[in-house]
């Protein structure tokens, strides 16, 4: 029998395999029913209305997420991965939340090798053990959900696999059974990391977090770890570089949501965070109530102030234990470092968010999972009884886990489950109260939507998303002054809230104001210069101003940007037509008839150009569609029946003229019509009486008071 070195070898590898299928189990367990929930909030402009994500080629369309897309702005690798989604399934969301699902089991098993070889390198006898229960208690727990579930949230998970892949990578370079560190993982390790500074800027720290790694379990000292790795880690400080270039395109403040020049009092900021870290190390222990957003800091100023001292005098001790290169000590300060970013630098949006704790969770249950060992070890090396006692615990924590995972995912199911369950959680936000409101506005649930966005409003009128919530809300009841008022003031608090500013730049173009809509059409492009409506409301208000030349460039852009939009191919066959180009004009209108086949006032534009162009046979369908869609209108009538007439169809146009003499009896052009088609029925009283009808209406209706002189002279008559 062969029990040498390679027999152990093969054995770890099977165990390691077993491992790996365990913690993908457990994941697709956990998770199995997110596959069919919606896109939710955030995924709506990163994904539903994100253009970018529509080609994978060039490759440079979808490395450059549009700036007002606020979730993958300046992050090319999350817009690049949604993109490969839209690939394979358009807006179905299965393939999101699969690959989502995905990212989750390879966090997992990097966390499980960063784990299990870190034990073994400190002479655990079962270091796979204890590395399968930290992976599978991280993978199953709810806390995790939002970064999983909630689509968009892949840019904290993302992120997170670059970051432990990071880690991992370089684990495996400082392999102590091989003499000198690999390049080959360390490049790996690199390639990681720089992938992750593209994903989102948390991973600012991740070469630090390294460099931690290094020191406390791999060098002696600080002057070895430099001194084993420099040129790995200048590398490493090098992706900082394309980091800082990310953050700048995006105005050094994500679209004016977070950074020191928001609006937000840093002390005021940092005050918030005792209060969130207390509420992250609650839930980590005790995953419940779990809400989208937490509203609000509920902490009296007191407590504040003391979570706050207790969180830096954490902090403190975590610093001088990691210089002393204390084991404990780094996962404490994995984790401060990895919610550093975003508790340093203040936001207006959430001041806690549960997918910050996507990663520090890992470092929180390694931490605990570790605790258990040693009080195991304590009593001495666990025997087979011991083991499987601890094995069905760990069984029994990871179902309760799932179990709550799963549950936790039937909230994400749609947008109105999961306000009103943020709501009932968290009474006091506006976020919440707000969205709700939005949600019951989707579903023409108009007066209990208003009612939750006057209560945002009222909660936090500073709140923009609330501001902006109430204006549609508003706008669904054509209340167009009120909503304008709402979306202007969203806007003042956020003038990088670009969806705000083309709102209001829209019903500005709707009240005749073509001058101010332009101005706020134009604000908003200059946030989200490829938004496709915006280029379509400023062609309308630019037409209104008669600057049609302009108006036509602007209705291309969106045409381009975004090709199926059946009135901007009206609006622009309008004005082509308009300009003489009713070639170019047909083309417009069949464009629109064909995305919306009921769209009548197209098929009117389209029958009459045909007919313009000589092509009768082919404006009829055209009219007669017309004349099915907008049975009440003369106008539609009226020109049916001229190419009814044209097409010497006489009886049937002089119907038409007559339906439209019904609705229209001022029509003076319908009467001409109809005396010259009477004329070809050889009722020549009957035409006098419509000729003269028509130069009563229009005293200088030349070409009717030409055929009365006609018709009154027989040998001039028709």
């Amino acid at each position: 029998m062969n029990t040498g070195p390679d027999a152990a070898a093969r054995t770890r590898r099977a165990r390691s395999w077993i491992c790996a299928g365990l913690i993908a189990a457990a994941a697709a367990a956990a998770y199995a029913n997110s596959f069919n929930g919606a896109f939710q909030f955030d995924d709506i402009p990163a994904i539903l209305d994100n253009p970018t994500l529509r080609t994978l080629w060039p490759p440079g369309v979808p490395l450059s997420p549009p700036p007002g897309a606020l979730t993958v702005s300046g992050r090319p690798i999350l817009n690049l991965s949604l993109a490969l989604n839209y690939a394979v399934s358009g807006y179905n969301p299965w393939s999101y939340h699969a690959l989502n699902l995905l990212i989750h089991i390879g966090a997992a098993l990097a966390l499980f090798g960063i784990v299990s070889r870190t034990l073994a390198g400190a002479g655990e006898p079962n270091p796979q053990g204890w590395a399968l229960a930290t992976a599978l208690i991280w993978v199953a727990h709810p806390l995790t959900t939002e970064s999983v579930t909630y689509v968009v949230q892949r840019a904290e998970s993302l992120m997170a696999l670059f970051y432990l892949l990071a880690l991992y990578f370089f684990v495996r370079s400082a392999d102590p059974a091989r003499s000198g560190r690999s390049v080959g993982w360390m490049s790996l390790s690199a390639l990681s990391c720089w992938l992750g500074m593209a994903t989102k800027e948390v991973m600012v720290t991740a070469p630090v977090v390294v460099l931690l790694y290094d020191r406390t379990f791999v060098s002696k000292s600080w002057r070895e770890a430099w001194r084993a790795g420099r040129g790995y880690y200048v590398v490493l400080a090098a992706s900082w570089i394309p980091l800082l270039w990310l953050v700048a395109g995006t105005g050094w403040d994500r679209g004016g949501t977070s950074g020191f020049h928001v609006g937000v009092s840093w002390v005021g900021y940092w005050l918030t965070q005792g209060e969130a870290m207390a509420r992250y190390a609650g839930l980590a222990f005790w995953p419940h109530p779990l809400a989208l957003d937490y509203g609000p800091p509920s902490a009296p100023a007191a407590l504040a102030y003391a979570l706050c001292a207790l969180v830096l005098a954490g902090l403190v001790a975590t610093a001088v234990a990691t210089f002393k290169g204390r084991p404990w000590a780094f996962l404490a300060a994995a984790c401060f470092l990895v919610l550093a970013p975003t508790s340093a630098m203040p936001g207006v949006l959430q001041f806690a968010a549960e997918h910050r704790m996507y990663l520090p969770l890992a470092a929180v249950v390694s931490a605990a999972v570790v605790a258990v060992r040693a009080a195991v070890l304590r009593w001495g090396s666990p025997g087979p009884a011991q083991t499987l006692a601890l094995a069905w615990l760990l069984a029994v924590a990871v179902a309760c886990l799932g179990t709550a995972t799963a549950l936790r995912n039937r909230v994400y199911a749609d947008d109105l489950s999961l306000w009103r369950d943020t709501v009932a959680k968290r009474p006091q936000s506006a976020l919440a109260e707000a969205n709700l409101g939005k949600a019951l506005l989707d579903r023409g649930l108009t007066a209990e939507g208003i009612t939750y966005c006057r209560r945002a409003v009222s909660l936090d009128p500073n709140k923009p998303a609330a501001r902006y919530n109430l204006g549609l809300a508003y706008e669904n009841q054509g209340q167009w002054d009120a909503a304008l008022a709402e979306f202007t003031a969203a806007a003042s608090l956020n003038p990088k809230l670009y969806f705000a500013q083309f709102r209001a730049g829209r019903l500005l173009d709707r009240l005749g104001r073509g001058v101010d809509a332009e101005r706020c059409l134009r604000s908003a492009l200059a946030i989200e210069p490829d938004l496709a409506a915006a280029h379509g409301s400023l062609g309308e208000a630019l037409a209104l101003q008669g600057r049609q030349d302009e108006a036509i460039a602007e209705f291309e852009r969106s045409l381009v940007l975004e090709p199926d939009q059946p009135e901007v191919e009206f609006n622009l066959g309008v004005l082509l037509d308009a300009s003489g180009r009713i070639g170019d004009a047909v083309a417009h209108y069949s464009a629109a008839v064909r995305l919306r086949p009921k769209y009548g006032d197209a098929q009117l534009n389209l029958g009459v150009s045909l007919a313009q162009s000589g092509k009768l046979a082919e404006a009829l369908p055209a009219l007669r569609s017309a004349a099915l869609l907008m049975p009440e209108s003369p106008r539609v009538h009226g020109n049916l029946a001229t190419v009814l007439d044209q097409l010497r169809r006489t009886d049937e146009a002089i119907a038409e003229y007559r339906a439209a003499l019904r609705l229209s009896p001022d029509y003076a052009e319908a009467h001409y019509n109809l005396g010259n088609a009477l004329i070809h029925k050889r009722d020549l009283d009957g035409a006098r009486a419509e000729f003269a009808e028509a130069l009563r209406l229009k005293p200088d209706f030349g070409a009717a008071r030409d055929m009365l002189g006609r018709l009154s002279n027989p040998q001039d008559t028709p």
